[in-house]
């Protein structure tokens, strides 16, 4: 295993001890803003990486950030707003999963807390627009990802004897944004390939809720309800490695009996790629969190967010391209990020939270 993943695998296996509970409070804030961060859970390396880099932007710059985990449940992340609105905090940073972005928007309009989405989109409003105190929103074009990842997987399958590409999907929390997004992507892609003459059969799209566990289940029904099945469509990393498993489980190897494709970066996957066996990730996304961070500051030092809603086009990695990940994104940061010196109040040009996801020349 390569010592980058090890350490990433370290890294975030400590995170998940340190924020297991709602209401973790970092102890190396000094006496600047405090933020709370809400998100969905904690059990998903996607948003221990999140969590992680917001906690070092806001160290550095002298911020406190209160992280509350829903546990993936609705009713739990509806008591969270409550509990970090009546916390009298600076700042929300909200991954708005379960509805919970327009109660969010409400309660802060009436406290007059400023608010920032980050990761899932509120399509309900935009910012700067309906809520004056919902200021920006800051996420991954996950339909461009989506689209992408089934490019990939329209390319390097291997069709069956009779030409046809047998492919399923295994789809992401079901009602969420970020979910729909990338499944439109997919769309878009199975209608371009096959407007290109391209045989293309969808031999089936089953729930796996983002999870490695449910997706392992879901994957193997639908491997067993398939007779041809010669590649997979995985919405997110956790998805990914259920498929994986789910594969090998059933007498196929990922990478030679059947292909497969994913997203978010997730260390354990990005070894996969790595060794071949999963063909494509694309992500980095968990910086949208840092840039929240350094974001709100700007805003509550007087300065304006030009661009009230941002989204970011994301990082692929192939194969060919996994050590240059390693090299360009070690502890999956940019290395040449730098956190001071992208705010506004020291200097910046407000570009950070339009970070290009690239590897350096």
């Amino acid at each position: 295993m390569n010592k980058k993943v090890i350490s990433s695998i370290l890294c975030t296996g400590m995170l998940m001890s340190a924020f297991a509970g709602a209401g973790f409070t970092s102890q190396a804030a000094n006496d600047g803003y405090t933020f709370a961060m809400l998100i969905p859970t904690m059990n998903h390396e996607y948003f221990e990486n999140c969590v992680e880099f917001a906690q070092s932007c806001a160290e550095t710059l002298g911020c406190e950030v209160v992280v509350y985990s829903a546990d993936n449940n609705a009713d739990t992340m509806s008591k969270n707003v409550e509990d970090a609105i009546a916390a009298g905090v600076d700042g929300i940073l909200i991954d708005p999963y379960y509805a919970s972005g327009m109660k969010c928007a409400e309660m802060c309009e009436a406290q007059g807390i400023p608010m920032i989405a980050f990761d899932s989109d509120i399509e309900e409003f935009a910012p700067q627009e309906d809520y004056t105190q919902y200021i920006s929103f800051i996420g991954p074009d996950d339909a461009d990802a989506g689209y992408n990842m089934a490019c990939n997987l329209f390319e390097n399958a291997t069709p069956d004897e009779d030409g046809t590409l047998y492919v399923g999907v295994v789809q992401g929390t079901p009602g969420t944004a970020v979910a729909i997004n990338r499944e439109v992507g997919f769309d878009k892609a199975l209608e371009e390939y096959t407007e290109k003459g391209m045989t293309i059969e969808v031999v089936g799209r089953v729930n796996g809720d983002f999870a490695a566990e449910t997706s392992l289940t879901a994957t193997e029904d639908l491997l067993q309800k398939s007779e041809k099945i010669n590649g997979i469509w995985a919405a997110n990393g956790g998805t990914a490695t259920g498929v994986m498993a789910a594969c090998k489980n059933n007498g196929l190897e990922p990478g030679k009996d059947i292909t497969i494709v994913g997203m978010d970066l997730n260390s354990s996957n990005v070894e996969a790629v790595e060794n071949g066996e999963l063909q494509y990730d694309i992500g980095g996304h968990w910086l949208v969190g840092g840039y929240a961070v350094i974001q709100m500051v700007d805003y509550l030092n007087g300065y304006e967010i030009a661009n009230p809603k941002t989204i970011l086009k994301l990082l692929p990695i192939t194969q060919d391209t996994v050590d240059k990940f390693y090299t360009d994104y070690p502890d999956n940061i940019p290395k040449n990020f730098d956190i001071e010196a992208a705010c506004q109040i020291n200097g910046g040009d407000a570009e950070y939270s339009s970070f290009e996801f690239k590897f350096s020349e």
